[in-house]
């Protein structure tokens, strides 16, 4: 009989999993220490942290102590923080590895009825299910998986949620870029970055267990990709904007808003470091001849730093600049990410779907950005406060 994951129930402050009853002595372990060992079949992890990241090993023993099958678990507590901004920050993603198979487990999402499951950006299923299990992944490969599912806006948990939702279904139908549904609709990305289980379930695995003192760096930039671009007010005499005229570049220096973020594990804490840059807003009149420049102010990018300790660290990012010329609504995102020790991270984040947003990052090791998000702009006109909003999230297990 395989040993396998029968169940799995978090709490805010506990993680509880039952294994198959194989009869032999099992080990369920955690950062290296052992919690249980024994014939049950379950364990009970008791007085944790909420909204955390853990990472247990279960291990099937024979009688000389010695490990004959191992699965991996990493999943978290819930967070049940009621002033929060993105639903994903509440729920649990988990992510099983044994020798048969990768199992992604996540909370739900009130009002998403289906999900499309796809495996380095190829599709796999389509589920109503908040799990999927992928039989046919290779064991030394590294794979990553995105989870997207829609909800219709009054079904969110925002206050005001039905006249939002039906300002939104008029906007899309006069917006020629958009439909009433899309205007109307939240989209949900979750992501997530699975290493080989050839290394994870080695008997000495060549995971970042052992990695002291990890450094990554983050990059959230905004642009426009048009070279020009009418304003979505006809009446102002600034009837056109220049715009970025590319396409996603991590190394572009043409953009609206550009975040830079470094993160540094230290012996006893960790360090962050935070730049901040606006790029010039220029106008034109109606003839598209240049009319005026000026660049808006970078304080509504506000870094705070929270959960410091030598485990891990967490931060939160808000983001809200406007246009330095014209009344018109913010680029507005908000960012919650947070980084251990062990090189595991857990990045959260909401924003409007104009303009266009694109985050990298790459760790100490890596010379390259490595894209974890992007976003196409659906037009400026969806950067209004009742258009409906995209969250995504994306974590690791390597």
């Amino acid at each position: 009989m395989r040993l396998e994951l029968d169940l799995l129930e978090q709490t805010d402050t506990s993680i509880f999993f039952v294994w198959t009853n194989t009869g032999d002595t099992c080990r369920v372990e955690r950062d290296g220490e052992t919690l249980y060992k024994g014939t049950e079949n379950s364990f009970k992890d008791e007085g944790l942290n909420p909204g955390e990241l853990y990472i247990y090993t279960i291990e099937r023993l024979d009688s000389d102590d010695k490990a004959v099958e191992r699965i991996k678990l990493q999943t978290g507590t819930e967070n049940y923080v009621e002033d929060f901004v993105n639903r994903l920050q509440q729920i649990t993603v988990s992510t099983i590895l044994s020798d048969s198979k990768i199992a992604l487990a996540w909370g739900e999402v009130g009002g998403i009825e289906s999900y499309d499951i796809y495996r380095d950006g190829e599709p796999l299923a389509t589920t109503d299910k908040n799990q999927y299990t992928d039989f046919t992944a290779e064991k030394d490969e590294h794979y990553t998986y995105w989870i997207r599912g829609k909800r219709p806006l009054e079904r969110s948990e925002e206050d005001m949620r039905t006249e939002k939702s039906l300002i939104a279904s008029f906007f899309g139908l006069i917006n020629f870029r958009s439909s009433p549904e899309q205007a109307a609709e939240e989209e949900f990305w979750i992501i997530k970055r699975v290493g080989s289980r050839k290394e994870l379930l080695a008997e000495k695995p060549t995971k970042k267990d052992q990695i002291d003192q990890p450094e990554w760096e983050l990059r959230y930039m905004t642009f426009l990709s048009d070279d020009i671009l009418p304003n979505p007010s006809p009446m102002s005499p600034n009837r056109f904007f220049k715009g970025d005229g590319r396409t996603f570049d991590p190394n572009s220096n043409d953009f609206r808003t550009r975040v830079d973020l470094k993160v540094r594990f230290t012996e006893t804490g960790a360090e962050v470091v935070c730049d901040k840059e606006v790029g010039t807003t220029i106008a034109y009149n109606w003839r598209k001849k240049f009319r005026k420049a000026d660049v808006a102010s970078a304080e509504g990018i506000v870094l705070k730093e929270a959960k410091e300790d030598r485990h891990k660290i967490g931060i939160d990012l808000k983001h809200s600049v406007g246009n330095p010329l014209v009344t018109s609504p913010n680029i507005d995102y908000q960012l919650a990410a947070t980084f251990y020790r062990v090189g595991v991270y857990d990045i959260i984040g909401i924003h409007d779907q104009a303009p266009n947003h694109e985050v990298y990052m790459k760790s100490s090791s890596e010379a390259e950005w490595g894209q974890i998000h992007e976003a196409e702009d659906k037009g400026l006109s969806w950067m209004a406060d009742p258009i409906a909003c995209q969250y995504w999230r994306i974590s690791n297990f390597e």
